[in-house]
């Protein structure tokens, strides 16, 4: 018998390998789906003063821009 999840968002309950489950240790994180895991870091986000994360965005930013510039010159047509 599989495991069972609830969604910390809508409450809905979904067995193990389905939705997104993010372990911070002392705290697990259960999303039936992407829109309640987007719901609830979008929430979060608004909540935390930004003075506090500005340099975690601004570096995943970056690594996130880095990925798509290598992606786009692994693709680019060679001549």
């Amino acid at each position: 018998m599989s495991k069972k999840h609830e969604c910390i968002v809508c409450g809905r309950k979904f067995p193990e390998g389905q939705g997104i489950l993010i372990d911070l240790g002392d705290t697990e994180l259960a999303f039936h789906s992407k829109s309640c895991a987007l719901k609830f870091f979008k929430t979060l986000f608004l909540r935390v003063e930004y003075s506090l994360i500005r340099d975690y965005v601004s570096e995943t930013i970056e690594e996130f821009r880095r990925k798509v510039s290598e992606e786009r010159r692994r693709k680019a047509k060679k001549i």
